[in-house]
């Protein structure tokens, strides 16, 4: 298994969603979170299957308010059911998204503070069930970023939507993107 990079076409296609859970599923989810912790560098918080090629509506994320958690959670066919009622732009760098299939760029994104999702999970005895759940904060802001992916869409399309500074990391010090045509070409 591998992530594929901006500008696959994989990324930009809506996922389709998934009806049968049998073997072959199974292996691909627990592939999709050994793979989502070799990725470093940057280290990978979430990882949707789209970025592995795959055009299914699951994502796996590691996420916690306090950072990364040593479990991984699948989401399986999500549905966002409430969020905030606005979005909000954190600027400072410490907030920047970046992405496993967008590398080396950075920015800050508007997402909702909380938002509650709808959807399948593998409880411990390897059944599907039904799940709805309440998230805030960071892990929020990560599921909406891989939530995105199934969607087809990148955290570069709301830089360029929102007239957002990007940046790379040069020496340790943020330098923003003069030429936005690299990411319009995503």
């Amino acid at each position: 298994m591998q992530v594929i990079y901006a500008p696959h076409p994989t990324l930009r296609k809506k996922a389709q969603t998934i009806t049968k859970f049998d073997k072959r599923f199974f292996k691909f989810v627990d592939r999709l979170k050994a793979q989502l912790l070799t990725e470093k560098d940057p280290e990978g918080v979430g990882l949707a299957a789209p970025q592995v090629n795959k055009s299914w509506q699951v994502f796996v994320s590691r996420a916690s308010k306090d950072g990364l958690s040593k479990d991984i959670s699948a989401f399986i066919n999500p549905e966002i059911v409430a969020h905030a009622a606005k979005k909000t732009l954190l600027e400072d760098s410490a907030h920047f998204e970046g992405c496993l299939s967008v590398r080396d760029i950075y920015g800050p994104v508007p997402r909702w503070d909380w938002l509650e999702l709808k959807y399948q999970t593998i409880d411990q005895d390897g059944q599907i069930i039904e799940h709805q759940e309440k998230f805030e904060d960071f892990p929020a802001r990560v599921i909406q970023h891989e939530y995105d992916h199934l969607q087809g869409r990148l955290f570069t399309d709301y830089l360029l939507e929102n007239d957002l500074p990007a940046y790379v990391a040069v020496d340790g010090q943020w330098q923003e993107i003069e030429n936005r045509e690299l990411m319009e070409s995503f």
